[in-house]
């Protein structure tokens, strides 16, 4: 449920028996589960003495090939700036030398990770000459995933401290911008990030022990005694203790939980945490965990985070997919509160996650805490480039009608009504917004914009599909239909007098249209173009928009 890792991957697995069980004393217990993860280490790759290439060639992977002849560059940076390279999108290659310093007491090669930042689209990393781990998809398998933070595990002795190493990522760019566009490039301890002190001797086996009962449960098909792990008020991604040990049952016998590279720190509360890569099958991706121990009650707490990612298993889209939650400051303090909700659809080549790279989280509580807004759920579903339309390249609007939105009323206390259920989109999120409300009366109430492609129809699909869906365009669906067919829902919408794709004035004919009818709305158009510093500013209007929308 939290971040994808794919890379190279060297388990430093939990061992299977721990000598001393959770609430006795520790010091004397078993620690080889974890290291304490006390060392802050980082060296830094960003800026120059890098080298660069367009094109693609294996050959660039290898430790010892000679880029003499390629391009100084620096990163993090954007190869569309570059005048030679404006409107390039394909392969290129980026690689740099350096020499690291002899291994600083304390670091383990399992403890540091390479962290790439943010890449656009997809990449493809190596370290002296082996892959460490690559994001996204190449031609002809294309997948854009600008948004995802890179972290890849060097497998030990890969490293070569005292000296030379070369780091050489191959990166595909499908539209837009280009290459690295965002930190932290470097090689860190996982404490160089997230803060805490160093766990005792005392800590680390008490961690150990209740890692250890975990496993040994689960290893024995006891959920009664992995339920005794967790808390009675445990939230940890969305799981409560009850919806953890469903999701487990309905893995049947495929249960095989691991955690790997573990590190256990205490952080600014006391708690015992434990950062760990963990699956929960055999050959399962892991993924990057931070899990809370109580040393009081012997007890997993969870993380109790209000912004998170979630997943199921999709029927609509044959596979496993995300979405990312938002939940208001009062949901996690009763359990008697229900709330609206309201889904936001992401924009072309983006995802779920981009919101994380936007921090969504604080800036939904900032505003509902300064403008005084209706606390609400946010949902954040895994549109990729799919306009929220059925077609062969994936049944985005299935997805989202006939699984996440009942999905979600079942699992969080939503009021499960379409009053109390809004849409905002940002761009090709925005023009489904307005086709998934106004074909969708009967679920949602509200409909909100941002520099949202109101004037296109879906571009996606084959060119049968495509004519099958080009009745869902926004202003022709609004001129096709009566005023009190529209009055059903409140609408916002905006666009930028600089849009380079023409929304904004997209925008000015959308508010024409409603105006004609007599419909209500409220629409901004001003100076900006098609950029995150034009709308977000903005999302005060349409959170307004939908706080209204609930409260009345």
């Amino acid at each position: 449920m939290s971040r994808k890792i794919s890379r190279a991957f060297l388990a430093v697995a939990l061992v299977a028996g721990a000598a001393v069980a959770v609430g006795e004393p520790a010091l004397a217990g078993d620690t080889s589960c974890a290291t304490t993860g006390s060392v802050d280490y980082g060296f830094d790759l960003a800026g120059g003495g890098w080298k660069f290439t367009t094109g693609d060639d294996p050959a660039f992977s290898a430790a010892g090939f000679d880029d003499a002849a390629w391009k100084s560059w620096s990163v993090p940076d954007n190869w569309n700036n570059e005048a030679d390279l404006k409107n390039y999108d394909g392969f290129a290659w980026y690689r740099k030398t350096f020499t690291l310093p002899a291994r600083p007491s304390g670091v383990t090669d399992s403890a540091v990770m390479a962290t790439l930042g943010q890449i656009d689209d997809a990449d493809q990393t190596f370290l002296n000459g082996t892959e460490i781990g690559r994001t996204g998809g190449f031609p002809p398998d294309f997948d854009s995933t600008w948004e995802v933070p890179r972290e890849y595990y060097p497998a030990d002795g890969l490293l070569h401290w005292g000296g030379a190493n070369t780091i050489a990522v191959r990166v595909y760019d499908g539209t837009g911008g280009g290459g690295f566009y965002a930190g932290p490039v470097g090689l860190y301890t996982k404490a160089h990030f997230r803060g805490g002190k160093a766990a005792t001797k005392s800590q680390l086996a008490y961690a150990c022990a209740l890692l250890t009962k975990q496993h040994r449960a689960l290893a024995a098909g006891d959920l009664r005694a992995y339920a005794s792990t967790l808390a009675k008020d445990f939230f940890h991604q969305g799981d409560t203790a009850a919806r953890r040990l469903s999701e487990i049952r309905a893995r049947g016998r495929n249960v095989t939980l691991t955690d790997a590279q573990a590190e256990v720190f205490v952080d600014d509360r006391g708690r015992i945490v434990v950062d760990t890569l963990r699956s929960w099958a055999a050959g399962e991706p892991p993924t990057r965990e931070l899990l809370h121990f109580d040393p009081r009650r012997g007890v997993e707490l969870g993380d109790q985070s209000r912004f998170f990612r979630d997943s199921y298993v999709s029927t609509a889209m044959n596979k496993r997919v995300q979405f990312n939650v938002y939940l208001p400051a009062s949901y996690t303090r009763t359990t008697a509160k229900r709330f609206p909700v309201v889904y936001m659809l992401n924009g072309f080549n983006g995802s779920n996650i981009e919101w994380e790279a936007r921090n969504m989280g604080t800036v939904l509580d900032k505003l509902i805490k300064d403008k005084g807004l209706a606390e609400m759920i946010v949902i954040f579903p895994d549109g990729g480039s799919g306009w929220y339309v059925d077609t062969s390249a994936g049944n985005y609007r299935s997805m989202i009608v006939k699984e996440v939105l009942p999905m979600v009323d079942r699992v969080y206390r939503t009021i499960p009504d379409r009053e109390h259920r809004g849409l905002t989109g940002v761009s090709m999120g925005g023009q489904g917004a307005f086709t998934l409300g106004l074909t969708h009366p009967e679920l949602f109430s509200s409909i909100a914009s941002h520099i949202g492609a109101l004037s296109l129809a879906p571009l996606v699909g084959t060119a049968e599909e495509r004519a099958a869906n080009a009745h869902l365009q926004p202003i022709k669906l609004v001129q096709s239909m009566t005023a009190a067919e529209l009055n059903r829902h409140t609408y916002y919408f905006d666009g930028g007098d600089s849009d380079e794709y023409g929304f904004g004035t997209a925008a000015r004919n959308m508010s024409v249209a409603l105006a004609s009818k007599g419909v209500k709305h409220d629409y901004q158009l001003g100076p900006g173009n098609h950029a995150d510093s034009y709308w977000m500013p903005k999302l005060d209007r349409s959170f307004a928009l939908h706080s209204e929308q609930f409260r009345s």
